[in-house]
């Protein structure tokens, strides 16, 4: 059975999780004396919620690949690409940027992503507060010394990067224009900021953002001003402690997923079915992760 690792603490959970891997080192495929597998995701959703969502699939993995999967995430997205590089991930669901991180730092490659709706694109969306007074992206971009915008982690390639990326190149317009620029983590942590009024503009996962729409957690005064062209985003990857071997295991298991027997699992996910990629097919994103820089910080990079 799955076991989340991540207790009400974030900060216990990860003092906990460095102390043993420290003594006992990471139980992956590629050691051929244990077959546990440390799988790990980002939280773009509060900790709890990212491991309620993974659940299901780690169970599924599970009795596929007849294995014990330890379930974790990590205090933030960079937190995850030094887990891999540190050896403690073997799988992992990263953020676009963060996955081109891990594989620059970690020699991670990806094996599937999420498709839904015939789409593996991904976008972000902003949204604003009806007490913003705003009706469209030009009324923001018009004068956005007079908002306040809220992003997610700061390396989230929905909440963050490409969100930024939009704004330059679609609207002119900088994060360093607005009143503020706050991060604040996870993607309904910045829709929530947004619905309470602490923020005037916020950028998220469009998905995410239709969930949250969908069971009315963020009432009626949070609007969708902006949704952004499609970008790859969200692969699952693996690192060179699965083995070659392996990998197609992982692949297939994750390609086998059919919503006649798993549709709870896929729902969960947000996708319809997963798809084989390389990383051919994040060439772009590489592109824009060395055009921002993000290669030079040495993944010290937090939320």
């Amino acid at each position: 059975m799955a076991r989340s690792q991540f207790p009400t603490s974030r900060r216990s959970y990860l003092a906990a999780v460095g102390a043993t891997l420290a003594t006992a080192g990471c139980l992956g495929f590629g050691q051929g004396s244990a077959q546990t597998i440390e799988m790990g995701v980002v939280p773009d959703v509060d900790p709890d919620t990212a491991i309620q969502q993974n659940t299901g699939l780690a169970e599924y993995l599970e009795n596929q690949l007849d294995v014990t999967i330890d379930l974790s995430t990590s205090a933030d997205y960079a937190g995850m690409v030094r887990s891999m590089a540190s050896g403690q991930v073997d799988i992992a669901y990263f953020g676009g940027v963060s996955y081109v991180l891990a594989h620059h730092r970690a020699d991670a490659e990806p094996v599937v992503v999420g498709s839904k709706d015939g789409s593996t694109d991904w976008h972000s969306v902003f949204i604003t507060h009806e007490s913003a007074d705003v009706a469209a992206m030009e009324d923001i971009t018009a004068s956005p010394g007079q908002y306040d915008l809220v992003f997610g982690d700061p390396i989230s390639t929905s909440g963050t990067v490409m969100p930024t990326y939009y704004l330059q190149t679609e609207h002119d317009t900088s994060p360093a224009d607005f009143a503020s620029s706050t991060h604040v983590g996870a993607h309904d942590a910045t829709a929530k900021t947004v619905a309470n009024g602490s923020g005037d503009v916020g950028a998220l996962n469009a998905r995410i953002y239709d969930s949250l729409v969908e069971d009315g957690t963020l009432g009626d005064g949070v609007t969708e001003v902006w949704r952004t062209p499609g970008f790859p985003d969200y692969p699952w990857a693996v690192a060179p402690s699965v083995g070659e071997g392996r990998i197609d295991a992982v692949r297939d298991a994750f390609t086998s997923l059919d919503e006649s027997d798993n549709a709870d699992i896929l729902e969960t996910q947000n996708v319809d079915e997963y798809v084989p990629v390389t990383h051919d097919d994040f060439t772009s994103l590489n592109d824009g992760v060395e055009m921002a820089g993000l290669l030079d910080d040495g993944g010290q990079t937090t939320g």
